[in-house]
């Protein structure tokens, strides 16, 4: 038989999926602190759907992004300890 008339083979199956057991979970520290260092700018974003000069720096509102020199340094640490926890567990698994 030659090789234009040989039955074309297909891909092999694809590899069965991890038992549930095994699943990976993530940290939450991680997120929670990228929202938590953004938060007084997500807050002032918001407001300014509902209130037309929300952004004016002379306002209450408006000053509301400079509280960002407080979370933004909060937010940083925890993310470092959602980091280094989470690559704690990852070398823990591997053992």
């Amino acid at each position: 038989m030659s090789g234009e008339n040989a039955i074309p083979s297909f891909p092999p199956p694809p590899p069965p999926p991890p038992p549930s057991g095994q699943k990976k979970r993530r940290s939450p520290l991680v997120l929670g602190g990228m929202i938590f260092g953004i938060s007084p700018l997500l807050f002032s974003l918001v407001a300014s759907i509902f209130v037309e000069d929300a952004l004016n720096e002379s306002t209450a509102l408006g000053s509301t992004p400079l509280y960002m020199i407080f979370t933004l340094p909060i937010g940083f640490v925890i993310v470092m300890v959602g980091l280094t926890t989470g690559a704690r567990n990852v070398t823990n698994r591997n053992r």
